[in-house]
């Protein structure tokens, strides 16, 4: 017996479901034609000439070539895996949303949900739409605690949307229909009491069948009446949420007798942790999604769906609409008739090459007769000889029997055959360079540009699964508040071996907290004292795509062999990172080994394991003496600057001895008599003076001589092979002391003054002074008199 309440319920969901097959039929039975087409090769020829064809004893063949095209689009989506990130909504920073991006991916991974939207994918680009659904269940026999998952739904045309749906991923359905198949037995067990009969009234319907009974799960949106208030800090609640805040005992007995505007604004202030007035308030309806299982007859569970959306996503091809009829195509919807014309053109050449294998002979039927019993057996290949009549009874000559040439193939069936194969491609934009074959493109951008154009081609396929992805993303947020409510351990895998521990809503002031104290060494503190509390915020979603993590793992493998081969450094400071990329056995051991080498700084904390003291302590050793090394190189390098600087300014010395010696060389090579003439060089020798006494200035400054110099008795090194120095002759004289442009042409008529060249050619003078030798002021006070005028001498 049923209740009126569950009467009403049942009807609904049966005025619903005529509905929604009335409206979707058509949609669905293309949907089903497109499917088989594709998986069927029975499908691709007209059902009454294969069944001729077979009769007569004739060929029927068909080469599937559209299945190709179809894995291609559906393996483009395997490759690169899409993840949901959360984004902060107001005022939720993003370090709560990296919680919730944690949520996301256990909810992902823990579910397998890849084999859910693969498949959903996959029935979108074959048939044209695919849905996948997210429900509740325990997280075992023997725990309160629910986990949301993600699960297929095998088989789209049982599954109904509202027909008002305008939205391409079904969030504005207001009713929704699935449900799932299961033996009489399972029933029996699930839901003692009630008849195991499917959930439909008419006993001829295809759910049902002899050891099976389909249960429906009636899904719609339920509306409360309901009040929303404005408050001065800016937030709003409902009144039904706002009843719903507890208070202690004490504050419940105080609140009694008080306005009900009063209890709000108590409430209120509760919920916000701070007090608050009402600003504004309005009526309103507040949405819930109701969950009824049901059967023919009756209402197996129901419960309300805590969230946004009814969890029901679907997935559409190539949507159209032609005024107010919509079209839901596949990528195949245009392919079919080449790919017919193509099975056909197939199996007419197979015929002829039949034809071809049974070739008959052509004789003169005076020729055989008498030996017709040789002849009917020609083509047995036990047959050794065929004998015939040459000559007929008058004595004419007959011609021997003979058999036509072999069957070279038609090429009119080849050309139409091509033509059908390139027609499939055109049909779904997907051409050879997407495929893997040779094309007519030869460079290597050419070749992209076909992929691109065939990616580009169906783009709108991976861009509607991508919304509809994005809407299970927002589905999923919507319901972990009120599904994770309470502390929880969740582990997340990260590959086969490695896991990531993430606790929520725990209290700050809990044991528990204490014990996980490593995994909650970031974690923020909500305003209700829980460290990573998901029962708050509001949070949006944001799609990634990328490779899958085998393909990200061998990309990153040999971006690491590229980066050692250029910096093998690299091994020295991240050794243990670029072991753990490689797959062969006992990869991670060496890479644990490699991690213990690694400098202190870089070491990072384990799972709970320490290095042996031995260990620590030869580390420390070789820390502090690296200490002591880089302390003495310093010291190093503060005394190489300063015999660095005294280096210099004997180079200086030096340099200033070679100009004066060049400068006299010139003058005493002139020979020259004029007195007028030699005096233009006194401004030179001037500079030179100055230069010199700048030189003595700076070495009377000096107070000591370097260490390095006092040892060292053999500090001669000529001028010429200290680096950057360069011999009188190459070394670029100043501008300042450079000749004027007249002088040259005054000199050209000394020349006969070169024999004295031998006797004015200056001797090498010596840096470090001698018996012969003569500073830079004797040179000074031999070239010039004491009013600053050359001396005759000269």
């Amino acid at each position: 017996m049923t209740n009126k309440k569950d009467d009403k319920i049942l009807q609904s969901m049966r005025d619903f479901k005529e509905r929604a097959e009335g409206y979707w039929y058509e949609t669905y039975q293309k949907a089903l034609e497109d499917i088989e087409f594709c998986v069927n090769k029975e499908a691709q020829w007209d059902e009454r000439a294969r069944r001729q064809r077979e009769e007569e004893g004739r060929p029927c063949i068909s080469i599937n070539k559209i299945k190709l095209f179809v894995k291609q689009q559906v393996n483009a989506l395997r490759a690169n895996k899409m993840t949901l990130n959360a984004i902060p909504v107001g005022n939720d920073d993003v370090g709560k949303a990296e919680i919730q991006d944690a949520m996301l991916e256990y909810i992902l991974k823990s579910s397998r949900s890849d084999t859910a939207t693969d498949w959903a994918y996959e029935r979108a680009v074959m048939g044209g739409f695919g849905f996948w659904r997210i429900t509740t269940e325990y997280a075992s026999e023997v725990s309160f605690d629910q986990e949301i998952r993600i699960k297929r739904i095998e088989n789209p045309q049982s599954t109904y949307l509202s027909p008002e749906i305008k939205c391409p991923v079904g969030s504005d359905a207001t009713e929704a229909l699935t449900g799932e198949w299961m033996s009489k037995s399972e029933f029996e067990r699930q839901f003692p009491g009630f008849e195991a009969v499917s959930a439909d009234e008419d006993d001829s319907t295809d759910w049902e069948t002899s050891d099976t009974v389909f249960v429906a799960e009636y899904y719609r949106v339920e509306y409360d009446k309901d009040t929303l208030y404005l408050f001065d800090n800016g937030e709003t609640a409902l009144e039904s949420d706002l009843k719903s805040v507890e208070l202690a005992p004490d504050a419940a007995a105080e609140l009694e007798g008080l306005e009900k505007a009063d209890l709000i604004t108590f409430a209120a202030s509760m919920q916000f942790n701070e007090p608050v007035t009402i600003v504004d308030k309005r009526p309103t309806q507040k949405k819930r999604i109701m969950w009824y299982k049901c059967s023919r007859d009756a209402v197996l569970e129901q419960t309300e769906i805590k969230a946004d959306y009814i969890p029901i996503i679907l997935v559409i091809g190539d949507e159209q609409w032609v005024e107010n009829k919509r079209y839901w195509m596949s990528l195949i919807n245009e392919a079919k008739d080449p790919q017919i014309f193509y099975n056909y053109a197939r199996t007419a050449q197979l015929e002829q090459l039949q034809k071809a294998g049974n070739r008959p002979w052509v004789a003169d039927g005076q020729s055989i007769e008498g030996y017709e019993e040789y002849w009917a057996q020609s083509n047995n290949p036990n047959t050794h000889y065929l004998p015939y009549n040459s000559v007929n009874e008058m004595g004419h000559q007959l011609a021997p029997p003979f058999m036509p040439a072999p069957y070279q193939g038609s090429p009119d069936l080849m050309r139409e055959a091509m033509t059908a194969s390139e027609e499939i491609k055109a049909t779904t934009g997907i051409f050879d360079a997407s495929l893997g074959n040779q094309g007519n493109e030869t460079s290597g951008r050419a070749i992209m540009a076909r992929q691109r154009q065939g990616d580009q081609a169906n783009f709108h396929f991976l861009d509607n699964f991508k919304r509809s992805y994005e809407h299970a993303g927002r589905v999923i947020l919507s319901m972990i508040p009120h599904y994770y409510d309470t502390p929880r351990v969740l582990r997340i895998t990260q590959d086969d071996t490695v896991y990531k521990t993430l606790v929520i809503n725990m209290p700050a002031d809990s044991p528990a907290a204490q014990k996980y104290q490593k995994e909650l060494e970031n974690a923020q503190i909500g305003i209700n004292g829980m460290y990573n509390d998901v029962t708050v915020g509001k949070y949006d979603i944001r799609i990634a795509a990328g490779a899958d993590y085998n393909t990200q793992r061998e990309e990153a493998r040999e971006v690491l062999i590229e980066l050692g081969r250029a910096y093998p450094q690299l091994m020295q400071v991240a050794g243990d990172l670029i072991m753990r990329a490689f797959d062969f056995p006992d990869a991670d051991k060496l890479a644990d080994r490699l991690k213990l080498l690694l400098p202190p700084q870089l070491q990072e904390e384990g799972e709970g394991q320490e290095l042996p003291p031995e260990v620590q302590q030869q580390m420390a050793q070789i820390q502090q003496q690296m200490q002591q090394m880089q302390q003495a190189l310093q010291q190093a390098q503060a005394e190489l600057a300063d015999k660095d600087k005294d280096r210099q300014l004997e180079m200086l010395k030096v340099q200033l001895k070679a100009e004066s010696d060049i400068e006299v060389a010139k003058i005493r090579e002139s020979g020259r008599t004029d007195q007028e003439e030699i005096k233009q060089f006194g401004s030179v020798l001037q500079i030179i003076l100055d230069r010199t006494a700048d030189l003595q200035q700076a070495m009377a400054e000096m107070q000591y001589t370097p260490i390095e110099w006092q040892e060292t008795d053999d500090y001669t090194q000529d001028p010429a092979t200290e680096q950057g120095f360069l011999m009188p002759e190459e070394q670029p004289m100043p501008q300042d002391m450079q000749m004027p442009e007249q002088m040259p042409e005054q000199m050209q008529g000394m020349e006969d003054m070169q024999g004295m060249e031998q006797e004015f050619n200056p001797q090498p003078t010596d840096v470090t002074g001698g018996d012969d030798a003569f500073s830079d002021v004797d040179l000074a006070d031999q070239a010039l008199n004491g009013n600053g005028e050359m001396n005759d001498g000269i």
